[in-house]
């Protein structure tokens, strides 16, 4: 059984990171700032995390998770054509960043501090290798690199993201809608 107080100290720190990351880019952070909004001291912070940037991905990654295990789930079980699947869970990715669209919108484009950018590439990277896998080799193109195309994917979804965020906004929909149009043909 976990500790009641580790549980505690471990929401009040992500509580204390998302706060700050919403208006302070991560980069600006410190574990001072932290463990100040926590109440908490640098021991356990440490404990805990290696770097404020760390802890938010810590906070961040099991959302992703949860929305990857949930799309393999969808594939695995044939639950829909696979071009729905892949909408849906982009539509999941979509909502878990615009519930935290402060933060993102600070710390994707952070030049002095990746760890965000990383976590959210990560995401893709991983749930693009697994949806790679599924797939026939013969319905890829000969010579095909799963892990040269999911980091391709990866690293470009990201981006999208990150442009709608920080440029001339459009909704939800159209993003999802646009990010379907620029998956590449192998992909489902």
């Amino acid at each position: 059984m976990v500790d009641a107080r580790i549980v505690q100290t471990t929401k009040s720190l992500h509580t204390a990171i998302v706060d700050l990351a919403s208006s302070t880019p991560v980069s600006a952070i410190t574990v001072a700032d932290v463990t100040r909004a926590a109440g908490i001291n640098r021991a356990t912070f440490y404990s805990h995390a290696t770097s404020p940037g760390a802890l938010l991905a810590d906070v961040l990654r099991p959302e992703l998770d949860a929305i990857r295990a949930a799309d393999l789930d969808a594939r695995e079980e044939g639950r829909g054509p696979a071009t729905e699947i892949t909408r849906r869970g982009m539509e999941r990715v979509v909502e878990h960043v615009v519930k935290y669209r402060d933060v993102y919108r600070l710390a994707l484009p952070d030049p002095l501090d990746a760890s965000t950018h990383r976590a959210l590439a990560r995401h893709f990277e991983e749930s693009s290798l697994m949806h790679l896998d599924l797939r026939d080799a013969a319905a890829l193109p000969q010579g095909f690199s799963k892990p040269l195309a999911a980091g391709f994917v990866a690293h470009g979804l990201v981006g999208v993201i990150e442009n709608w965020l920080t440029g001339k906004r459009s909704s939800r929909r159209s993003l999802v809608d646009n990010i379907m149009l620029m998956l590449p043909t192998w992909w489902d």
